[in-house]
């Protein structure tokens, strides 16, 4: 009976270290992954330019969750796709068919942070004239943003304007 119980006890104690196992985070995979996450939420910024130069109202809405906030000054915000995609299409001279502008950045103000499903995103946008190559308006934005079922998608944007420095 003795060895029975003494067996029944290491027979329990080694399934359960086989069932932990070892729970310690794999580094090579953990670091793959926050690149893979800086590269999607870099990418946010990159859509974000390019759908603002070509006019892209759908490329833009497709970065945005859907109860998402947009701040662009003092009682200037938006709430939800609805809301923001009509920002973008009557508030916003990147959208104004009678501008013709080249969204561009510089990398080096980008700045992403990410922490497990969460992030934050900042970059400025230059917004340079087709027919002039004269910058027309420079502006600033801070982003939170989240990975939602598996994208990364804007949960807020607060904009401002900035001043272009030599």
């Amino acid at each position: 009976m003795r060895k029975l119980i003494i067996g029944g006890v290491v027979a329990i104690v080694a399934l359960a270290l086989v069932a932990c196992g070892d729970s310690a985070p794999d580094p090579a995979a953990e670091q793959a992954r926050l690149q893979s996450d800086y590269w999607q939420i870099d990418q946010i910024e990159k859509d974000f330019h390019h759908a603002t130069t070509i006019k892209n109202i759908d490329l833009m809405m497709g970065l945005w969750a859907p109860n998402a906030t947009l701040t662009v000054g003092p009682g200037v915000t938006a709430t939800g796709t609805d809301e923001i995609r009509g920002f973008w299409l009557t508030k916003s001279l990147a959208f104004d068919p009678a501008t013709h502008w080249i969204s561009d950045h510089p990398a080096y103000k980008l700045e992403i942070t990410v922490d497990g499903d969460r992030g934050t995103l900042h970059f400025e946008c230059h917004y340079v004239d087709v027919k002039t190559g004269e910058v027309a308006a420079t502006t600033t934005a801070d982003f939170d943003v989240a990975r939602i079922e598996g994208k990364w998608l804007i949960t807020n944007m607060v904009g401002g304007t900035t001043v272009l420095e030599v």
